[in-house]
């Protein structure tokens, strides 16, 4: 039987830095703790994050939670993060990387017990910025087994929580890669779509693609990653830059995307060439296969009005 491979061993072997190992580690080590909250803080929080939008009691104490140690552990000098009004930073300022944060994204799911995690993006630039200057991105996925995949620029690779041990996860997939596209996930009001995004989703369902989508942007890309296809939450009539966040969410997957052989977009671009001018800042969002990026951005190349929506 063949020993099991580590994450931090895993990390020091593939020459990371050792602030961005501890880092990484650090969020995973994290996992035990924060499942043991989620029978006990289903609820409403009674308060409301930046955006006006109604807190979930884990979302906030998993926000303070992981905040609080990523500034701990001396590698972190900022954390941004969807559920804080203001960037935070170390007490000294010191430390080579600025984090974003979406502490747990799919949250509405936490009540229905249905798919949600926690989405990372790592800098050693200021941010706002584009998401090319990210040196690593991962997300940790809560469903029947925790997992993360994460990328340091070096292809994307597989996690497990393994049996024994509090901070332990175990290689389970090396060089993650898209397979050929067999699903796709959209989200928003269909009738809202922009047009030319309907003329798309025909073109995926053409060519047998199965909807599946869950409500968790984490959930959904994860899908997608493992059967190969499409995710998007798109431009939509009156909501021009839909729903997802750049930083937050975006660029981490998009990063992770591109590892892995695929690619994202906006409609016009790749999401990592967006040069953010603000952290809150909303796009559209198509991620998945190389190949069906670019049929979207072809079509959607073809509908000139669509610029208004980029």
């Amino acid at each position: 039987m063949e020993e099991d491979v580590l994450l931090e061993g895993f990390l020091k072997e593939k020459g990371v830095d050792e602030g961005l190992v501890d880092l990484i580690s650090e969020v995973a080590s994290l996992a035990v703790p924060i499942r043991k909250e989620f029978p006990h803080r289903t609820g409403k929080a009674g308060t409301k994050n930046k955006y006006g939008e109604e807190q979930v009691a884990l979302d906030v104490w998993v926000n303070d939670f992981l905040t609080k140690k990523l500034l701990d552990t001396g590698a972190v000098k900022t954390v941004v993060s969807e559920e804080l009004p203001e960037p935070v930073h170390s007490k000294d300022k010191t430390g080579k990387y600025t984090v974003s944060l979406d502490p747990l994204d799919g949250s509405s799911n936490v009540k229905s017990n249905n798919m949600f995690g926690t989405i990372v993006g790592v800098y050693k630039k200021d941010l706002p910025g584009k998401g090319r200057d990210q040196v690593a991105a991962f997300y940790k996925l809560y469903g029947p087994s925790t997992t993360i995949v994460l990328t340091t620029g070096d292809g994307v690779h597989e996690f497990v929580k393994a049996r024994k041990g509090h901070s332990n996860f175990i290689l389970l997939r090396e060089d993650v890669e898209f397979p050929e596209p067999k699903i796709y996930g959209v989200g928003g009001n269909p009738d809202k779509w922009i047009p030319e995004f309907e003329v798309f989703v025909r073109l995926l369902r053409d060519r047998g693609l199965k909807l599946r989508y869950g409500g968790s942007f984490v959930g959904d890309f994860n899908q997608v990653l493992h059967h190969g296809g499409f995710f998007g939450y798109p431009a939509l009539m009156g909501k021009p830059k839909g729903k997802l966040r750049l930083v937050f969410e975006g660029c981490p997957m998009a990063f992770i995307a591109k590892e892995a052989g695929g690619s994202s977009s906006c409609g016009s671009k790749s999401l990592l060439d967006i040069e953010a001018r603000d952290i809150d800042e909303r796009v559209p969002i198509y991620i998945g296969n190389e190949d069906l990026i670019e049929s979207l951005e072809e079509i959607f190349e073809a509908c000139k009005e669509a610029r208004e929506y980029y």
